[in-house]
């Protein structure tokens, strides 16, 4: 499972504040402790940037490759500031991403093709809705990739997101456990082996408890490598999660068991 750092987002104060700024240092402090995290991904995540948002963009992707050499995810649904993100990597990124919203067909899916990357597509209903149910989110799928194919995108850059939703809603855990169902379908549905991905803290989301948070993310992180997920967007901070995840590929995957990694 590939682990990808879901901690530059501007949801972070600190992250927040060095984009006002244009403070390169927090972010690279970030980014470093990321990768000493064993993060193989690193997810920028600026939120809906003000004016000259294409400058915060490009800051934040310089930032983080001054300290860094892994590859990074673009989180933005802005084309403009996605573009220069884009043009100041160093390394092919994932665009992250694009959904059935009309503006994103016709503004986020071409920049795929253009630079050649690979793009997270998230199974969303054309008005942005999160699906009732497995059968909902696999005919998007189908129609994401329809969408893909028809707009010239290679099928081994797309990475599939089935949306993880907060486990307070009302039906939280059955979407929880419609999303596990989706992953193990999806193989088969689409006749070939798609890259799969969940923004993980989603789950959580609302909790009050740290202690209790950690637990559920633990729990659900097997339980999704379990139905054959390939890569987790994560806070790398959280130790024991990146140790279960770690756990999860040497029992389920090709990795070789290691008692230091516990």
């Amino acid at each position: 499972m590939v682990i990808v750092a879901d901690n530059i987002h501007i949801m972070n104060p600190m992250v927040a504040k060095a984009i006002r700024d244009l403070d390169p240092e927090p972010i690279k402090d970030i980014a470093g402790r990321c990768e000493d995290a064993v993060a193989e991904i690193i997810d920028i995540n600026p939120g809906p940037l003000p004016k000259n948002g294409e400058k915060g963009m490009a800051f934040l992707v310089e930032a983080v490759q001054e300290v860094t050499n892994l590859r990074l995810s673009l989180d933005t649904g802005n084309p403009e500031n996605l573009e220069a993100g884009l043009r100041a990597c160093q390394r092919k990124p994932i665009i992250n991403g694009f959904s059935l919203e009309p503006r994103k067909l016709k503004e986020i899916l071409p920049l795929a093709v253009e630079f050649q990357t690979d793009i997270v597509g998230f199974l969303l209903s054309p008005d942005g809705q999160v699906p009732s149910n497995s059968e909902e989110r696999l005919d998007i799928a189908l129609r994401l990739v329809e969408e893909a194919e028809r707009a010239g995108v290679s099928l081994e850059r797309l990475i599939i997101d089935p949306i993880v939703v907060p486990i307070i809603w009302e039906d939280g855990c059955r979407q929880a456990k419609e999303v596990l169902s989706t992953l193990k379908l999806l193989p088969e549905l689409l006749g070939f082996a798609v890259s799969t991905i969940v923004g993980l803290s989603n789950l959580t989301s609302g909790s009050p408890c740290q202690r209790k948070r950690l637990l559920l993310e633990e729990v659900y992180l097997s339980m999704l490598a379990e139905s054959g997920l390939n890569m987790a967007l994560l806070n790398v901070f959280h130790k024991r999660t990146v140790k279960v995840a770690r756990i999860c590929d040497s029992i389920i995957g090709s990795r070789i068991f290691s008692w230091a990694e516990i």
